[in-house]
């Protein structure tokens, strides 16, 4: 197995773990009751320092667990996207992020301040990087037609115009209504996709 493979494999048992401790967060909220972070961390089966390293505090871990509710998973998203174009299956994508973070606005600037608060003083990444999940898993069939770093900053650059960071910015600073904040936010990621499309005549 070489150094990508195991890397790879790293990551998606990550991601496996943040979600079976979202899994069992979920269930015990729903029995009322007040609950801790061992609760959950016996819930889900894993240590107490394994926890810790994903989520330091209950309050970070309730504002995820709502979130993650509405969210859809990759496999939706892939079943959503599987019959359409290159940029179509990119703008489709970038419109989920938006809407969601738009209809639960109030939740993911608790969460944003939570996570942001939380940054200063933890050197483990805080947040779940759906986003950047979704696009990878979406472009995975053009991987091999983009060159690597031109793959690479282009899901970074999609994933920055996209979610509760990008319009918080749109709505508090640029001053922007709604429907202004989602038309330059994609105005934005087509003017990125031109140039890619510019440098790769192959991608349709």
């Amino acid at each position: 197995m070489n150094r990508a493979e195991i890397t790879k494999g790293r990551v998606k048992q990550k991601l496996q773990t943040r979600l079976e401790i979202l899994n069992a967060a979920r269930e015990l909220m729903q029995e009322e009751k007040k609950i801790t972070l061992e609760d959950v961390a016996k819930k889900a089966k894993i240590s107490r320092a394994t926890m810790y390293r994903y989520f330091s505090n209950i309050d970070l871990l309730f504002a995820e667990t709502s979130l993650d509710i509405s969210h859809k998973s990759t496999d939706q998203l892939f079943e959503e996207v599987k019959e359409l174009t290159f940029a179509e299956r990119i703008f489709h994508i970038q419109k989920h992020y938006n809407e969601l973070a738009q209809e639960n606005e109030t939740i993911f600037r608790r969460y944003l301040s939570a996570v942001l608060s939380e940054s200063i003083v933890s050197d483990e990444p805080l947040r779940g990087a759906r986003r950047m999940e979704s696009l990878k898993m979406a472009l995975e069939p053009y991987k091999e037609t983009l060159n690597k770093e031109t793959f690479k900053k282009l899901i970074a650059s999609a994933s920055v115009l996209m979610g509760i960071d990008s319009i918080v910015i749109c709505k508090d600073v640029c001053k922007l209504n709604k429907e202004e904040s989602n038309d330059t936010l994609k105005w934005a990621l087509s003017m990125i996709l031109k140039g890619v499309s510019m440098e790769n005549q192959d991608i349709k």
